[in-house]
């Protein structure tokens, strides 16, 4: 249904409205934390002769993590009401017309492939509206001459004219054969681009139309999505990622900071030779690359239109490797990168916003890594000493405060995606998004732990690109967790202590982590990766 020029004046005042109240809401949540750290420090420190170095320092502990959670919070408010106060617009749909089309190198890297799924990602390029003739398709190959569909692999490079970046010594992942072809570039804008995605087929004229007219920008990255949802798991993960781009890429375009997803994105060949290349220290190297990038000053910018359609996992092992994978890439980031971002001549709010990106999922641990230390405070026999708030227990404040912020950003992404006509996401989709995020959130403590105490570089000598753990047994344990934080949270009740609400609260959020596990785990399993016979094309 088509809407007349007011109805759509009166949706853009509504969601600019929204994105005004969100804003007001974010600031409103600093103050409050604000008062709540300074009150709570006095007030501990002020109790000091009351309690044990032990209580002590289990209470500065918990309210360290509590404050994270609630900057968190203020930051992904931010976000959402800045993407809120500047709704997509019909121009971003519009198609420019280039007086000149510069060469462009496409590097897609690719470890032992399905061939249907590579042939569809190349006739996807043949058949875009950039003149062929003007594009220098690479293939960074690091598999193995003894793979089953290797002669394929070789027929594609000669039925398309391509280039075959072959290197099967290559230990570095996927960061390691992009390295590897950016010696062959021929141009001056390379894209790098998954094997599996399929580009649509005005993403290069915008992207160079951009990059030909914005001098400053290092680099272009247009949306993503899936052509394979059909799973309430699949759902899920496109969730996340309009997430990623209709939250948090649509907010950073405001200051020229957006990240670099991995695919569909194109950048300045000069850059990133200023800038070393592609980092290989990390499993998260389009992360890490935009921290180098954006430190030395240079800008991105986002693309508010679907660039290209990938496949998204269908098992639920592989989703979740992918998820420990994002984890690990994002904590070793962390700690290579924060004295950099740190010492960077870039204004303070770029700081913090990069800060925010790369401790999302350090974030999203803390509030199991706080269940433990509250566990702990049980057995210490120590009371909670916090800011005294009347019929309102401050310790649920940030496991309320972080699950309401994420449900909110998920809602605004999936109406975003429907509006640019995405359709595979609905509404009640929402719930399932949220069952599924307790169930996952849990492992991303065992990524941070592992990356916090891990000092070498990822290496496939050493490492698997999508790591197999034992998720039933964990979920086991994780679930054990929870159930013991419900009865202690009902001692904790009888004994009119501090602790039993958020024990409570979070206590239950890991008890569903076995039964969610356990169910995808059969709903899942004798899937196909991909569902690779039954794709939709876009």
């Amino acid at each position: 249904m088509r809407l007349n020029s007011e109805e759509k004046n009166f949706n853009n005042y509504m969601w600019k409205t929204f994105g005004v109240s969100l804003h007001m809401f974010s600031v409103a949540v600093f103050l409050v934390g604000i008062v709540y750290l300074v009150w709570s420090i006095v007030i501990i420190i002020q109790s000091t002769n009351a309690t044990t170095v032990v209580q002590t320092i289990l209470n500065f502990l918990t309210l360290l993590v509590e404050v994270l959670g609630i900057l968190y919070t203020v930051m992904l408010f931010k976000q959402m009401g800045t993407t809120c106060k500047y709704p997509p617009l019909q121009s971003r749909l519009s198609i420019p017309n280039l007086e000149e089309h510069p060469p462009v190198s496409i590097i897609i890297p690719i470890h032992e492939p399905i061939p249907e799924i590579l042939t569809e990602t190349l006739e996807s390029i043949i058949k875009s509206n950039y003149p062929r003739e003007k594009i220098q398709i690479m293939l960074a190959d690091d598999t193995i001459s003894s793979y089953h569909s290797f002669k394929e692999i070789e027929n594609l490079v000669e039925k398309y004219e391509i280039e075959h970046v072959y290197d099967p010594s290559n230990i570095l992942f996927k960061a390691g054969m992009l390295n590897i072809a950016l010696k062959q570039v021929k141009s001056d804008f390379v894209v790098f681009l998954d094997y599996d995605h399929i580009v649509t087929p005005n993403f290069l004229i915008k992207s160079i139309d951009i990059l030909l007219t914005n001098k400053e920008a290092a680099f272009v990255q247009s949306k993503v999505s899936f052509r394979n949802i059909q799973s309430k798991l699949q759902v899920w993960e496109s969730v996340m990622y309009s997430q990623f781009f209709e939250v948090f890429a649509r907010a950073k375009n405001r200051r020229s900071t957006v990240i670099f997803n991995g695919s569909t994105a194109c950048f300045r060949k000069e850059i990133l030779d200023k800038t070393g290349g592609i980092p290989t220290a990390t499993f998260t190297e389009d992360v890490d690359l935009t921290i180098q990038i954006l430190t030395e000053g240079y800008k991105s910018v986002f693309i508010d239109d679907y660039g290209s359609f990938g496949l998204v996992p269908a098992t639920f092992s592989l989703l979740l490797s992918q998820i420990l994978r994002w984890a690990k890439g994002s904590m070793h980031v962390f700690k290579k990168r924060w004295l950099k971002i740190l010492r960077a001549k870039i204004p303070l709010i770029d700081k913090i916003d990069l800060y925010f990106n790369i401790s999302l999922f350090f974030i999203a641990s803390s509030m199991y890594i706080a269940t433990f230390l509250y566990i702990i405070m049980y057995f210490a026999n120590s009371q909670v000493i916090r800011l005294p708030m009347q019929a309102f227990p401050p310790l649920i404040i940030m496991p309320i405060a972080l699950a309401v912020s994420y449900q909110i950003s998920a809602f605004i992404a999936v109406v975003y995606a429907r509006k640019s006509n995405l359709k595979s996401m609905k509404i009640i989709d929402l719930l399932y998004f949220f069952v599924i995020a307790l169930a996952l959130n849990p492992f991303t403590v065992y990524a941070v732990i592992v990356t916090l105490f891990r000092k070498r570089a990822p290496n496939r000598e050493q490492d698997q690109w999508n790591e197999k753990i034992a998720y039933i047994p964990l979920s086991i344990i994780v679930t054990a967790f929870g159930v013991l934080s419900v009865v202690l949270a009902y001692f904790d009740f009888l004994a009119s202590g501090t602790l039993w609400l958020v024990l409570c609260i979070l206590g239950l959020s890991m008890a569903a982590t076995f039964p969610v596990c356990l169910y995808f785990h059969f709903k899942t399993y004798y899937k196909k990766p991909y569902l690779v016979n039954d794709i939709a094309n876009p």
